[in-house]
């Protein structure tokens, strides 16, 4: 691994962000009942999710109780069946959306921050944006007084430069928006949308996306409830019910979980069927996650840097390289540049909603990982 430091690049991002220290926006998260498997300990600060923190995840620290979300009582007469929230959720028909903002400011720290990356590490660097689920919506009552995710993303593609890949999945998502793409009653997308991120990614760094139907799909829940009831309380919201289903990798795969309670877990699939939530995924959140594909070419390394959007992205790439390390940086500790002397890194991919990618909280958080304090 070529490791490089750009002090002067370094600076440019502190500068940066700088200015910004006294509008901090700070991304909050996951449902409480969303972030444990069943009879783990707790994990400190993740009983407090905050919905008017938007909807990037929980940060480990500093986060104010939960309040019971009302709708806005000035909200814009959209129809009866559309009730908004503040920071952006809103009911309409039988589930709760999520949408998002453009802060040009904040989205040029991320993307300096994934530049940095590139210059440090010296492999190639991805960024995936994941759009949330408001994009989905047809009715032009809706669409016409909320953000075009589509707009957002693209303004934001230019702010990576030529240095930073930015397979923009918007497009895809989009042309498959009928499908099953993000949950009802939760903030995150199902594997299934999560599967058109990955087929953008694929093609956009020269693999064939495994097609969709090549994967052992298995339903694991018929009637799950996420994380929207615990932010809005309202009683409409148990009557959403949603499915988790999971697509399988195609081939052999071994994960190791750092558990972010302290405990290290083996597992002989990167889904575990039986949690029957979206921690599924990758067993949930942790610092660090190895994932080996034996049958793989073992000089394809990547690492991802995520949020729990990651979680349901990750398993697509055990179709292309033999090792797989994931960090979520709520969690870990440490310096990556001192855990990953030992890998030949030829991918990093950072995976995040598109909240989370236009607020300040998580170049901090990546940045952190690598040894640098954003102020």
């Amino acid at each position: 691994m070529n490791i490089r430091k750009s002090i002067s690049f370094a600076a440019a991002i502190l500068l940066a962000a700088s200015s910004m220290v006294s509008c901090l926006r700070t991304e909050g998260g996951d449902s409480p009942a969303d972030n444990l498997p069943p009879d783990t300990p707790s994990q400190s600060g993740l009983e407090a999710d905050t919905p008017g923190y938007g909807i990037g995840d929980t940060l480990p620290q500093d986060v104010p109780d939960v309040t019971v979300l009302t709708p806005v009582d000035n909200a814009p007469e959209v129809d009866a069946n559309a009730d908004f929230y503040p920071d952006g959720l809103f009911i309409y028909g039988d589930a709760v959306y999520t949408q998002s903002y453009f802060y040009e400011e904040y989205a040029k720290i991320y993307a300096q921050m994934t530049q940095y990356y590139k210059q440090l590490f010296g492999c190639r660097v991805s960024a995936v944006v994941a759009p949330l689920s408001s994009m989905t919506i047809d009715n032009p009552k809706i669409t016409s007084i909320i953000p075009s995710q589509k707009d957002i993303l693209d303004q934001m593609a230019p702010l990576f430069g030529d240095t930073v890949n930015f397979p923009n999945p918007y497009e895809k998502l989009a042309a498959h928006k009928n499908e099953y793409l993000f949950f009802r009653t939760d903030h995150h997308w199902t594997q299934r949308g999560a599967y058109y991120a990955y087929a953008a990614f694929a093609e956009s760094v020269g693999f064939t996306p495994t097609p969709l139907e090549n994967f052992e799909r298995v339903v694991i829940n018929d009637s799950y409830s996420g994380s929207m009831y615990e932010w809005t309380k309202d009683e409409r919201v148990k009557g959403f019910h949603d499915t988790i289903e999971v697509f399988h990798p195609t081939k052999s795969v071994q994960m190791h979980v750092e558990a972010s309670w302290g405990e290290e877990l083996d597992f002989d699939s990167c889904i575990v069927d039986d949690v029957g939530t979206y921690i599924a995924y990758l067993y949930g959140d942790h610092p660090f996650i190895t994932i080996t594909v034996p049958d793989n070419p073992q000089d394809r390394v990547c690492l991802v840097l995520k949020d729990s959007f990651g979680n349901a992205f990750v398993p697509f790439l055990c179709e292309h390289y033999g090792t797989i390390l994931v960090v979520d940086p709520r969690f870990f500790e440490g310096v990556l540049t001192d855990r990953l002397w030992a890998y030949n890194l030829t991918d990093i991919i950072f995976v995040n909603n598109v909240e989370a990618a236009n607020s300040i909280a998580w170049p901090k958080l990546f940045m952190g990982c690598v040894g640098v304090t954003l102020p």
